[in-house]
């Protein structure tokens, strides 16, 4: 087998093994309450209780929180991530690999409030809004 029919045998198996991952992933999404995200899904996450209580960047310093607060705040963090991020979450084999999402995640998300904020900072500054 040449060099050039490896590649394109192991870049068929990778899209093969993606394309699986997805579809394995796909029975475990459920609607988000209307009220909450309109129209939006929302990953179930209670295949990550396993890695319960791991430590949020929101729990307390201290204190355990409940696993109910706890997967509310994990599907949180999932629920403005790319698809792609969410299905990594779910998959974590270990607490080590869990943190790793969970961090970057938490960056995601911090990222995204700072530049909303810079935004609104911005309109108010170019007049665009009022106080």
């Amino acid at each position: 087998m040449s060099t050039t029919q490896r590649k394109r045998a192991t870049a068929i198996v990778m899209t093969i093994s993606l394309a699986a991952n997805i579809a394995a992933a796909a029975p475990a999404v459920e609607r988000a309450d209307p009220a909450m995200v309109p129209s939006a899904m929302v990953p179930n996450a209670t295949v990550l209780l396993r890695f319960y209580p791991a430590r949020l960047a929101t729990t307390p310093i201290g204190l355990v929180e409940d696993q109910e607060v706890w997967l509310a705040k994990v599907q949180g963090l999932m629920l403005g991530a790319p698809p792609m991020l969410q299905q990594s979450l779910l998959m974590s084999q270990t607490p080590e690999e869990f943190a790793a999402n969970v961090a970057l995640l938490q960056q995601i998300q911090a990222t995204s409030l700072t530049q909303g904020g810079a935004r609104l900072k911005s309109r108010f500054q170019n007049g665009l809004l009022k106080k």
